[in-house]
Parts: structure tokens; sequence; C-alpha cells
């Protein structure tokens, strides 16, 4: 997610999106590290920590995170704690993924430690909907009353459940709440000081970690960074383009490749638009393991998006997905859909869609009416027509939200912190480049590293450039010269 919050687009775990690499097996083992138990459990060593709900009352009620470690396949050289995402993503089952995530000699240097962030997977997790087909199956492109009606009713339906189920711990799922769990774990495992990788969400919890605690770092890598110095509506604005950008240069794809599977022989632009107003006329049929749906607006727009996160490399899943929903079968564009949602066969949903709006509306302040809701979104779309108005929208449920917001839209400068190498790409759809350059202006001691991709996030990429980079300041504490630009 970014911040502020602006729409699901930015919540995505990000390992399914890295690259394979042969890294070592680590021993698991039963351990006892500062005040942590470790077991194995899956492919990691599981381990949990009691942490106050609300830390201006220490003594009062407690929580209990859900820790996951993968101890260093060779010499150690520290720990290197790690977030994927989100907010929603669960760092436990990011942490089983590691092997494709890390480079061999990560593996082998550090203890590996990750962590369900309050409210999500097994932290005191937020308990919302948990069927939210309805919820995302709204046109998040109203363009009549009733249709506004229609996105008011199920951001309300949220809203209750959410209310419902977890009223109690929805004041306390703030990034700053996340930052002194982050330094209670490493005080728990008994570690004067961390190194830290955040990916997109993680790099707002990073800077707010460095900034609250900056001798208790080691080294710090951001990752396809979010501007917390960004307005609401800047933020939403900016990530509409960039997602416009980006589908314009799939189009450019298509024109241009005889590979690409959509609109042969046609405009691929003209041909997008016009599945998508009939889409949005009368959804179409899909079957998605075994059961049949149908893909509407909603999960259409979803569906691009997630695509649109791997750049070029999903261009080919993506052209599949539209020829095929350009021929009346909807199953391509629902998968891309659901496995961006956490949807489960059967209708179930993970609680990443409920910990994104916990966390995210109370994190910064969203219009507060519905009127000027509309306005953002009109505003959005002279610039970005296809994704302005649906980014805007997703963000409705935090202009309706109970909790009133409690962080604030400023520059993070994390004084006294080592050095932190911000990496940027060029085209990322979701965190613009432009977040990137402005978080390593806003950091006291940041250096910038820019790729020239268009995936969201850069290290293990395929870009040899950004992974040397990343290793090397990591492992050997070495810094960029200058702000290298990694084509």
């Amino acid at each position: 997610m970014s911040r502020p919050f602006t729409a699901l687009f930015v919540a995505l775990v990000l390992a399914t999106a890295a690259c394979s690499t042969s890294g070592g097996s680590a021993t698991l083992r039963h351990e006892r590290t500062g005040t942590i138990d470790w077991s194995p459990c899956s492919h990691v060593e599981c381990g949990s920590l009691s942490v106050p709900l609300d830390y201006e009352h220490p003594n009062g009620a407690h929580i209990t995170l859900a820790l996951a470690r993968l101890p260093a396949t060779g010499k150690k050289i520290g720990v290197l704690f790690t977030n994927p995402g989100g907010p929603g993503a669960s760092g436990v089952e990011f942490l089983r993924t590691a092997p494709s995530v890390f480079t061999d000699k990560v593996l082998e240097s550090f203890d590996i430690v990750s962590w369900d962030p309050r409210g999500v997977g097994a932290s005191a997790p937020v308990d919302c909907i948990e069927r939210l087909d309805a919820f995302y199956a709204v046109d998040r492109d109203p363009r009549t009353a009733a249709a506004v009606a229609q996105n008011v009713a199920a951001s309300r339906a949220l809203i209750a459940a959410c209310q419902k189920n977890s009223g109690a711990v929805l004041p306390y799922l703030s990034t700053e709440n996340s930052a002194r769990d982050m330094d209670a774990i490493r005080a728990a495992i008994g570690e004067a000081k961390v190194s830290y990788l955040g990916y997109s969400y993680g790099t707002l919890l990073g800077a707010l970690y460095a900034d609250r605690f900056p001798t208790h770092i080691r080294a710090m890598v951001l990752d396809g960074p979010v501007d917390p110095a960004r307005s609401y509506a800047d933020s939403t604005l900016d990530q509409a383009k960039s997602f416009e950008h980006d589908l314009d240069a799939f189009f450019a794809y298509c024109r241009a490749n005889s590979a690409c599977a959509f609109a042969r022989g046609n405009d691929p632009a003209v041909a997008y638009d016009d599945l998508a107003a009939t889409i949005t006329q009368e959804p179409i049929p899909g079957t998605v393991a075994g059961e049949r749906r149908i893909l509407g607006p909603g999960e259409l727009d979803i569906g691009v998006a997630s695509a649109l996160y791997y750049g070029a490399d999903g261009y080919g899943t993506l052209s599949s997905a539209l020829a095929k929903a350009a021929g009346g079968d909807g199953s391509r564009m629902l998968a891309l859909s659901d496995a961006y949602t956490g949807r489960e066969t059967g209708g179930k949903y993970s609680n990443e869609t409920a910990v994104l709006y916990a966390t995210g509306c109370i994190d910064a302040p969203a219009p507060t009416t519905v009127a000027a809701v509309k306005r953002l979104a009109d505003s959005a779309a002279v610039d970005a027509p296809r994704f302005g108005a649906t980014t805007v929208w997703l963000g409705l449920p935090c202009t309706l939200w109970p909790v009133k917001a409690v962080g604030k839209v400023a520059p993070i400068h994390a004084a006294g912190a080592p050095p932190v190498i911000v990496v940027g790409a060029l085209y990322d759809p979701a965190t613009p480049y432009t977040w990137a350059q402005a978080l390593a202006s806003e950091l006291d001691t940041a250096h910038l590293v820019t790729s020239g991709g268009a995936s969201h996030t850069s290290y293990r990429r395929d870009n040899p450039c950004i992974d040397q980079n990343v290793d090397g300041y990591l492992l050997r504490l070495e810094v960029p010269a200058s702000d290298p630009h990694c084509s």
C-alpha cells in the first residue's frame, strides 16, 4: 500500500515475483535466542512474542505476534529483518520463500527474521468480512448516483463487519505501532543492531523505524519506496498516472509485437476500452478452479493492475487474459484478480484486505466526504482515464472509517541513522520513481539506486547491478559512491 492510502494496487506479497535461486537449506532446530523460542515449522523456524496492544499503556492488554526465522546457512554476520509489503502481507509466509527471494550470499550470512505485523495473518488478525466478492465486484468508476451509492454501501458493509468483529484492536494498527513492535522483536532476540530490507509498504515501516530507533540499525535497504510526505490527493494522482503509463506501454508492446495475443491487427487501446465498456454493461462468465463465476469491472481493473506489477514480464499473461475476456471467457482475468486479492475457492478471502484498510486508513487522513472523493476521482480521470477513478474510489472506506487517522503526512528524516539505500525503478507502476527520489532527499543519510525497469520493486528482478549494490551494502556495508543507474 502507498501512504497516504490510495488503492488496493500497492498491496502485494512480493515472494511470487522474485527470481529463482539455488540457495542452501538452513538447519532447522529448536533454539532459544534472547526471550524467543524457535521451533521448526514448514521450512522455517517459528516463534512468538507478546507486545502491548497500546504502547501508551504497556501494562494493559497484550497481543501475540507470529514470528519466523531462517538461520544463516554459513558464517553469520548478523540478523536481517524483512517486510514484504502491504499492509496486509504475511511476513511468515514470505519467509518460507526466502531461497527464491534472497541471494545465496545473503542466505549464508544472515539469520533472516520476519513476522506477521499486528492485525495480519496469525498476529491478532483483523476480522472483517470473510467473503468479499460483493465488495470487489462493485464498479469503481461510478457514473451515476446509484453507482456511487453502491460503492458507499459496499464500504459501509465492510466497515460494519470490522467494527463488530475487531473494534477493540482497530485503533492500534498504525505503522507507528508496528515500528515499535519491530524494536520489541529486536530486543527480544538480544540484538543491539539489526539490518533491514523492506519492500513497498515495508519501506514506510523501515523509514519510521529508522526515525524512531536510528541507533538500532546496522544497515537498511528500502525497495519500491513510499513517500511519506506526499499528500493523499497527490499520491493518488501519482499512482493512477503511473499505472496508466504502464498500461500504455503494454499497448505499445502489443502494437509492435505479434506475440501479443490481444487485439491482433487492431488498436489494443481501443479494443481495451471497448472490452471494459462491455464488461461494465454486461459482466462475462468465467471458471476458476471449477467454480463458475462472473468477471465484472472491479475484477477487471484489479486483474490488469496485478499483471502490470511485473512490468514486461507480465505482458504475456496480461495479453492472454485480455484476449480470453474479449472472446467471452473471463477465467484468466478472474484468476489474476484472485491471486491479488487473496480470494480462495468458495469465495473466502485472506485478511489482507481488512488490514490494508485498517492500517492504511489510520496512517494518514483521507478526504472527509463522499463528495470530496468524487471530485478527486473526476480530477484523476482526466490524467488517467482508465485507472484514475478506480484508484480513488478504492480508497472510499478510509473516508468512512470509524477510527480517526493518527499518522501525519510529513517527511521522515531518520537523523542519526546509518546510510539508507533507497531503490527505485523508473517505471514502477505502484510506487512511482518520483517517490523514491523524494524519500531519498528527505532521509538524512539516503543513497538512491535507480533501476531502469518497470516492475514493482527491483531487487532480485534480473538486474545484477541492483543486486550487487544491495548485497554489497547488506553484506559489507559498501555504500554506493554515487547514485548509480542500473539499466
